[in-house]
């Protein structure tokens, strides 16, 4: 069996070239190479063959992996099998059975007709049949009975799609198969069944891999659900088409998608990406004529599209009770925070799961707690969990809890995990990623199924999850290297916010003051403390490595050693005091004003302006600043230093 993929893969070519130059149908093609290309004899098909266990593992992994998110279209279409008496097959591109739902008493009778795991049903093994020609014509299609080439699949009808990935190439084939009844017209049913699953698993893979891109769905009509569609197109940042699925290529009457890739969506559509995006999902008419069909084109809601293209939330577009929530007070003045909290006011109650990243000490876990207490489940538990401060022995049982007499020493009647605990309410995994990864692909099954078996049970327990994530790590540099599941990442972070570093915040004043309060409400103090002007001058130019939660350490250590009500600059802890301060150019009129210097020459105080340019766009991050320039840290290091823009030295 180990050349037979390479096998496969040359008659799929063949077959697809003689297709192309014949106008007979798909099974009259197929009888033709099981004839002339395969030499099989009709009465003498040989037995399926089957691959073992550990032959298929792998793709087995990968498919889970891949249709994890498709589970629930794949139990619809369990429910419906299930009253038709059909068996469901998932298949590779070479034809072997990956996966089987047998739920019926009808499909279970098909067990012993060579549908098990494992089982290889290419054309050129077995003849005609639904799995393999729907792999040589890469088309769907319906095999009725006597269409069978093999005698012995004669009793059988087997209707399959082509489970195609987001760049286009066909990844497998899904298929219902029964005993034949009545006439092929009656199978039409379930050849519609497998078309609109499959499409609808190829958009779902589809929307995951272009994420970070602009989306457009597209519709025959101006009254368009874009959460029922399957014809969806990406676009990059600068208009050109990425990608397309297979129905929006029949939406488009377009045959082949190398004819719409690379094309500017403007020349397609005849509309502008910006005229799609003021409409705020809206469907647009397109007035192209390149496309032979009417349409309209919807930008489909993301938060990547909405920075992209510039689809600004604003706060006066907020109801009254929004302006007074909990996540839009702790927003503060910050304009950079009004915004994501605007973001997390539209999706706080959908269900999109929210991840908050952000250096230690940004006051993620607040800010969790304000989006759980904005939401509809105010009244639920909000339960948080640390995955970087419990043992990584401990882990699974506090999350996923166990069963009376599972551990040696454990609690007698078992323990109610923290999932379950939050059933209803949300639940906040703090530093995740520090989780192990074994964990991670249990964590992602139990959010894409909403049900967890705890450790020593059988039955899995249904739950209602909200889940948000918070890490200070870089979750996108983990998957590359290895370390965090690439598909939990997507799935954990369907809206992805991020927290300012205190230094970069324009709002410190304010928190100072809200800070105090706090700490004199808990200490049972009436009047709150001031901060004397040179006080808060020396606050507002240290770099705050441990942002609020280290103001937080500091303003308590001021009011111990202050003697009035009035915090001075000697009441300051020494770190704060002995620290360089922290420059910053505040205005455009500012830095503009900085850069005329009659010592440099025009082309250096051009780079000058550009280099502090620049700097303002990044919030003064070295790091980020780089990266946009295209240079090193250490070259725009020496440039800071030449023009005499100090900056902290590990900013």
């Amino acid at each position: 069996m180990s050349s037979y993929p390479q096998q496969n893969k040359e008659i799929s070519q063949h077959a697809i070239i003689q297709n192309a130059s014949t106008k007979i149908s798909p099974i009259s093609s197929s009888w033709q190479r099981c004839k002339q290309l395969y030499k099989l004899d009709p009465s003498h098909i040989p037995s399926v063959e089957r691959l073992s266990k550990p032959e298929i593992k792998e793709d087995k992994e990968r498919f889970d992996e891949m249709l994890v998110d498709s589970i629930p279209l794949l139990n619809n279409l369990r429910h419906t099998a299930l009253d038709s008496g059909y068996c469901i097959l998932l298949t590779n591109a070479q034809g072997v059975v990956i996966d089987r739902y047998i739920d019926s008493a009808v499909s279970r009778e098909l067990e012993t007709e060579c549908l098990q795991n494992g089982s290889v049903w290419s054309e050129s093994l077995v003849g005609t049949n639904g799995v393999g020609t729907c792999l040589e014509t890469q088309k769907s299609l319906t095999v009725f009975a006597e269409e069978h080439f093999g005698h012995p699949l004669k009793h059988l009808t087997c209707s399959a799609a082509p489970l195609v990935a987001p760049d286009g190439s066909i990844f497998g084939v899904l298929d219902v198969s029964s005993f034949a009844r009545g006439n092929k017209l009656v199978q039409g049913f379930a050849l519609n069944l497998v078309c609109e699953t499959a499409d609808k698993i190829e958009a779902l893979l589809f929307k995951k891999q272009y994420d970070q891109h602009y989306l457009v769905a597209l519709s025959s009509s101006a009254i368009s659900n874009d959460r029922d569609t399957t014809s969806y197109v990406a676009i990059d940042t600068s208009g050109t088409i990425l990608a397309a699925t297979t129905p929006s290529l029949g939406m488009m009457g377009i045959r082949k998608r190398e004819e719409v890739i690379g094309l500017s969506f403007e020349h397609l559509f005849g509309i502008g990406l910006e005229v799609v995006s003021s409409a705020r999902g809206v469907p647009v008419p397109a007035p192209s004529t390149l496309h032979r069909k009417a349409l309209w084109v919807t930008r489909v809601a993301s938060p990547v599209a909405e920075r992209l293209f510039s689809a600004t939330r604003i706060p006066s577009r907020l109801k009254p009770a929004d302006v007074n929530s909990p996540i839009m007070k702790i927003a503060g003045p910050d304009p950079t925070l009004i915004q994501q909290a605007a973001i997390c006011l539209r999706t706080v109650n959908r269900s999109i799961n929210i991840l908050l990243q952000g250096e230690t000490g940004t006051g993620k876990e607040v800010w969790a707690q304000a989006i759980h207490e904005s939401s509809d489940r105010k009244n639920k538990p909000f339960i948080t969990l640390n995955c970087a401060s419990i043992p990584e022995t401990l882990i699974e049982s506090e999350l996923f809890g166990y069963s009376s007499g599972t551990f040696t020493g454990g609690l007698k009647g078992g323990k109610v995990g923290k999932i379950v605990g939050s059933d209803g309410g949300t639940i906040f995994l703090d530093e995740i990623g520090d989780m192990p990864l074994a964990l991670q692909a249990r964590l992602l099954r139990v959010i894409a199924e909403n049900e967890i078996t705890p450790l020593g049970q059988i039955e899995p327990i249904k739950v209602n999850l909200h889940v948000i994530c918070a890490t200070h790590r870089n979750l996108k540099e983990l998957v590359k290297n290895g370390e965090f599941r690439e598909d939990l990442y997507y799935r954990i972070s369907g809206v992805n916010i991020t927290l300012p570093a205190l230094r970069n915040r324009t709002d410190q004043q304010d928190i100072i003051e809200r800070i105090l309060k706090r700490l004199c409400d808990d200490e049972g103090i009436e009047s709150p403390y001031t901060v004397s002007k040179s006080a808060l001058a020396k606050l507002e130019s240290y770099r705050w490595p441990g942002n609020i939660r280290q103001l937080k350490n500091v303003l308590q250590f001021a009011i111990c050693m202050c003697d009035g009500k009035e915090i001075d600059v000697g009441d300051l802890p020494e770190e704060i005091m002995s620290a360089a301060p922290l420059h910053r150019v505040n205005t455009v009129s500012e830095s503009r004003m900085l850069s005329v210097d009659p010592a440099l020459s025009s082309d250096d105080s051009l780079e000058k302006e550009h280099i502090m340019k620049v700097l303002e766009e990044n919030r003064w991050v070295v790091t980020r600043a780089a990266k946009a320039m295209n240079v090193s840290r250490s070259t725009l290091h020496r440039k800071l230093k030449k023009y005499d823009l100090l900056l902290p030295e590990d900013e």
